[in-house]
Parts: structure tokens; sequence; C-alpha cells
């Protein structure tokens, strides 16, 4: 049987800007709720990771390219070896698709 989890109930538990809850996990991938609030710093990952922002808005500054500016709604996928940094001033509450995996090795951070 299904299980059902609400969004928004998940993301008020949230209190730590760039702490995420795991709200489901597909195969090897994981899906967590993230309230992003201030600048993560410079980084990149092995693997892709998708970005979808359900509340606010968020920036994905690059280390060699333009800033990125998703509102509601919007989605994007940060391919892997890609430095990157999201930010946002007033706060955003992002989904975020990523390998399971990237958590349990740390961040899989270089």
């Amino acid at each position: 049987m299904a299980n059902k989890t609400n969004i928004t109930e998940l993301s008020a538990l949230l209190t730590q800007p760039y702490a995420h809850l795991e709200l489901g996990q597909v195969d090897d991938h994981a899906v967590y709720v993230l309230l992003a609030k201030g600048r993560f710093p410079l980084h990149r990952h092995t693997q892709d990771e998708m970005y979808i922002v359900m509340e606010g808005s968020l920036t994905i500054s690059f280390h060699n390219s333009a800033d990125l500016h998703l509102e509601k709604g919007d989605a994007t996928v940060v391919r892997a070896y890609t430095t990157h940094s999201p930010h946002s001033d007033e706060g955003a509450i992002v989904l975020m698709v990523k390998p399971k995996e990237m958590f349990a090795r740390g961040g899989d951070m270089e």
C-alpha cells in the first residue's frame, strides 16, 4: 500500500537553512525537501541533481557562467562536475532529486 506525504507539512519542519528531509525514494534516487536561505558554498558533485522550486525563488550561481534564477514552479538540472552555489535571500522551499548515495557519502562534494 502506498503512503501519502504532504510537502507543505514536511517543509514546515525545516528550521535550518540547507537542511533537508527525505520525501521519498524511487530506486536509487531520493526526493528531498530543502529550505534554501542564504548562500550555500560553491561545490560540485559527481552525479546530476535536480532543483524544483515549490515556494519563493532560488538563484544558482555557477563558476564560469551566468547565474540561473528560478521562481516558483521552475526546475533545472545541475549536471555532474558543474561547480555551483544555490542561494536565496528571502528563502525558498525546494524539492531536490538526486542519487541517495550522494548523502550517504557525505554529499559527494568535491
